[in-house]
């Protein structure tokens, strides 16, 4: 795995905003806590957003934390990512008509610097006709282009990691669309961010070391106030070793032997664990947020056909399913919402998909395919990466197609070969002939942020990234794309009813579980007594793979 910068959320960069880790890990509660920012006021339109920058933050180099690194990371993410107006999470939530931000921009910022900038940066970073501006150097205003209600939770998520700006600045610049700057990519030259631990050596596919940092500002927290926000814990362990290593065997040994504290186990080594609560315990998340499904290709035939699609998530046996694919840790949903957002999640009230074969039977006789004669053999790809629970779970479903005359061949391949069709809409479409009928998540798909509109742009719209079955449907585009326009809660739910209604009778996905370990059959193990308590990270496990290590505490 590439540990940077997956594995530094909260350890080594931090947000603005954060969860209040014990209410949505243990209450299933989304409460938002001051991490960055110290306070935040919203206007009265709910289209601007004033946070105040917390005094005497630096970053790990000495670099102050101020009002201008957070405007200089904003624009350069739009920079980078070609100013592509729906940059910031695939949401059209800014206006970007007045910003004219690219080398010149960045020339100035060099010449100035980012601690006390010149009056010509200034009159740059204060220009209150961008969506982003400054007032002083601990004030820093948002403006969305509409009263858009999940822009809070939406800072958790990628893009609100605040790095140093002014070394991206010193060093080159954050690089052109679709090209980084090189000099980033590991150590010495990782970007220095706020948090409790500098990643000061890593290997990809080997090993990350993080040592704690001396200055971090969370030093000076009262324990009471770490309590409150773990998030933001200085850490308990001077140096934290997270090693890569493949092999499931390795991983187990080197647990058992106290060669580790923690351990990724996977499939029966995770199920011999589970079976000795005396030795060991294992990491789950309480309320899941991680969906896994089966991708049906909706612009290929037969997979294009809404009878045929109704057919196959009507012959599959979910709960043999859940149980290969969770070890039985998992429950049954409606997507594309996760069950963790409350009313946002089903809105509709339908309930999952359950196996029924006569009406499998009758779903392909009335698309005139009875008993699967006429239709081709579809490929059902797993990836290589995960077979301990896709190939099990693969074989189950291939079981219940077959019943209803639809004939498979599991393939199994690199997780590569996957996600190079991995893009937007039309990326996909474009490829739709070369892409298979079927297709297991690899993993569960956990949220960039924590935020309803993630699932729901994501899987179902066209102008969603991550539309992994090539869905279009303009009732729920339409429906969906309100999300965007109102805060109203009650006319949004109104508009995701129809939406899911549509959703419903079209099956573009097989939904299949929610898993509470958090990477299905995969999760973390560590002998008891050893760990008394750690945390998720606050999008459970959607940005990185590994619990937010700040937050790890000795037994």
């Amino acid at each position: 795995m590439n540990p940077y910068p997956d594995w530094l959320e909260t350890v080594t960069y931090q947000t603005l905003v954060d969860f209040n880790a014990t209410a949505e890990q243990q209450f299933n509660q989304l409460q938002l806590l001051p991490d960055l920012a110290s306070n935040w006021t919203v206007s009265s339109n709910g289209e601007t957003y004033n946070f105040t920058i917390r005094p005497d933050v630096t970053f790990s180099n000495g670099d102050p934390m101020n009002s201008y690194q957070v405007w200089a990371q904003f624009y350069m993410l739009y920079d980078l990512e070609g100013n592509y107006s729906t940059f910031w999470l695939g949401m059209p939530i800014f206006n970007f008509s007045n910003v004219a931000f690219g080398t010149g921009t960045l020339n100035v910022l060099n010449a100035s610097g980012l601690t006390n900038p010149s009056s010509a940066a200034l009159a740059i970073m204060q220009n209150s006709s961008w969506p982003v501006y400054t007032e002083g150097p601990n004030n820093v205003i948002f403006q969305t282009d509409t009263p858009f209600s999940f822009f809070l939770p939406s800072l958790t998520g990628w893009d609100g990691f605040q790095m140093d700006s002014q070394y991206i600045i010193e060093h080159g610049g954050p690089g052109v669309p679709g090209s980084p700057n090189s000099y980033f990519a590991y150590p010495p030259n990782i970007i220095p961010g706020t948090g409790p631990y500098i990643l000061t050596n890593a290997t990809p596919g080997n090993v990350a070391v993080f040592k704690q940092y001396s200055g971090y500002w969370g030093n000076k927290l009262s324990a009471a106030q770490i309590s409150g926000n773990p998030f933001i814990d200085p850490g308990h362990y001077n140096t934290i070793i997270v090693y890569d290593k493949s092999s499931e065997t390795t991983r187990l040994i080197d647990l058992q032997s106290n060669q580790v504290q923690i351990a990724s186990l996977t499939g029966s080594d995770l199920q011999s664990a589970q079976s000795q609560s005396n030795t060991y315990q294992i990491m789950q998340i309480k309320y899941p947020a991680s969906l896994t499904y089966m991708e049906m290709n909706n612009a290929r035939f037969p997979t294009n056909i809404t009878l045929v699609r109704q057919a196959i998530v009507h012959a599959i046996n979910y709960s043999a399913v859940i149980q290969a694919g969770a070890l039985g840790a998992g429950t049954q949903y409606m997507g594309p919402e996760a069950p963790v957002f409350g009313q946002f999640y089903d809105p509709g009230g339908f309930p999952p998909y359950q196996q029924n074969l006569t009406l499998a039977a009758d779903d392909l006789k009335q698309a005139g395919y009875p008993n699967g004669n006429g239709l081709p053999t579809m490929t059902l790809d797993i990836a290589s990466e995960s077979t301990y629970w896709e190939l099990p779970a693969a074989e189950i479903i291939q079981a219940g197609l077959q019943s209803i005359g639809i004939q498979t061949n599991i393939q199994v391949v690199p997780l590569s070969t996957e996600i190079q069709f991995v893009g937007g809409y039309s990326y996909e479409l474009n490829r739709s002939q070369t892409i298979p009928n079927l297709e297991l998540s690899w993993q569960g798909y956990a949220p960039d942020f924590m935020a309803p509109n993630d699932y729901w742009s994501a899987f179902v719209t066209t102008s969603g990234f991550g539309n992994y079955v090539i869905y279009n449907s303009t009732v729920v585009d339409q429906n969906v794309n309100f999300m965007y326009t109102t805060d109203n809660t009650s006319a949004i739910i109104q508009h995701l009813q129809v939406a899911q209604q549509q959703i419903y009778n079209d099956a573009p996905y097989a939904w299949l579980f929610a898993s509470k370990y958090p990477l299905d059959a995969n999760s973390y193990a560590w002998k008891v007594g050893t760990i008394s308590s750690l945390y998720a990270e606050p999008n459970l496990e959607g940005v990185t793979n590994i619990p937010a290590l700040n937050t790890i505490t000795p037994g």
